[in-house]
């Protein structure tokens, strides 16, 4: 069985989540990605991933609720996916982009995620059952 661990961070500004959008999925997801051999921690992987794909510094403030599926959400590839969250302040606003993989960086509003206006990661509606996304 293939095992990934991934770590990301939740940024939350005025009601509004900060997601991704990128060709191999076709619903927004957190920033984040799998851990590297050279990441020292959950943490460093959250950082680095934060600035590969969108430019974005950011300061941790606490781990939320880690987040396991079975299945690829999109292929339904059978594996273990290991998603590690973190509440994290974005410290840099004006320098984001979207950096190759990521075509689109997006602030959602959470009341129109919750009507189902828009198609989140499977994570995100778990953070936002868990009360952890408000």
């Amino acid at each position: 069985m293939k095992y990934i661990i991934a770590s990301g961070p939740v940024i939350i500004e005025r009601g509004k989540l900060l997601v991704n959008k990128d060709d191999k999925d076709d619903f927004y997801k957190l920033p984040g990605g799998g851990v590297e051999d050279y990441d020292k921690s959950l943490e460093d992987t959250c950082h680095r991933e934060t600035k590969e794909e969108n430019n974005g510094l950011i300061k941790i403030i606490k781990p939320l609720s880690p987040m396991m599926l079975r299945k690829n959400p999109q292929t339904g590839e059978e594996m273990v996916i290991l998603l590690i969250h973190y509440k994290a302040k974005l410290l840099n606003k004006k320098d984001l982009k979207p950096i190759a993989p990521i075509r689109e960086v997006r602030w959602l509003s959470i009341s129109d995620i919750k009507k189902g206006k828009y198609h989140v990661a499977p994570n995100i509606s778990y953070l936002i059952k868990k009360g952890e996304i408000k």
